[in-house]
């Protein structure tokens, strides 16, 4: 027996500070902590392999593609030379530019000023878009995971100017659903957003249309249909719910 107990007054503080920390984690305090691990975990899902489970997870492939990617991600970070084998594939490409007109023809098409405005949008926005470091990015996490979710994004910081990135989704939120004549398509897991320390505003503002089309007053919840053409792509199953291009989804 100690002493000298705790007074009434203490253990109602302790009491408080408990159900404080309770709180902080159940609704969306932000943490610095929080904020790290969950950034940690948008593309790191590494799982430590054996013989045995890579043989299986070879042989059923079809089925066990997290699996294989979770081994991916580990033996890049286990076995140097795999990381250097890994990097070396990404450091090939330079990712060089060059641009070709598709429907200029004569002297006179080079010439015009719709061809020196087009011209000037093109370079406008390669200004505001470093594609070489965003395609080298793209480039690991494909050859990690084959697919990489990411969202196409125009950001502005104070008085810089509007800048273009590609931001990277949490992958094992994202599953593939669709195709149109550009790539793939896919659905986002909007529970992710019930997350404590997930703050909806560090992601596109489509997200805020695609939460309250989930969770606010939605007139037809269920219009899931997987050939919804891109601009009404806003159909949801369960906490599921469609992404279009025309937002910013792209699939790599």
């Amino acid at each position: 027996m100690p002493d000298k107990l705790l007074t009434q007054d203490q253990v109602e503080a302790v009491v408080q500070f408990s159900q404080g920390l309770w709180a902080a984690e159940r609704y969306n305090v932000y943490t610095p902590w929080l904020q790290n691990q969950l950034l940690n975990n948008l593309n790191n899902n590494a799982k430590v392999p054996t013989y045995q489970n890579i043989v299986e997870a070879l042989s059923t492939y079809k089925e066990s593609a997290n699996n294989l990617q979770g081994y991916m991600e580990f033996m890049q970070k286990f076995d140097m030379i795999f990381a250097r084998t890994l990097m070396s594939y990404v450091n090939v490409l330079s990712f060089d530019l060059t641009i070709t007109c598709k429907n200029a023809f004569t002297q006179a098409d080079y010439q015009s000023a719709e061809y020196a405005e087009d011209k000037k949008r093109i370079y406008k926005f390669l200004d505001n878009f470093d594609y070489k470091a965003e395609f080298r990015k793209m480039l690991q996490e494909m050859l990690r995971h084959e697919v990489v979710y990411t969202w196409f994004r125009k950001t502005k910081w104070g008085n810089k100017g509007m800048k273009c990135a590609l931001q990277i989704m949490p992958q094992n939120r994202c599953m593939l659903t669709g195709y149109w004549e550009k790539g793939m398509l896919f659905d986002f897991d909007m529970g992710y957003f019930l997350q404590p320390g997930v703050d909806i505003d560090g992601f596109d503002p489509a997200f805020k249309k695609y939460y309250n089309n989930m969770f606010g007053d939605n007139q037809n919840p269920w219009h899931y249909i997987p050939t919804n053409p891109l601009d009404s792509r806003e159909g949801i199953f369960a906490l599921w719910t469609q992404t279009s291009p025309d937002d910013g989804a792209w699939v790599n």
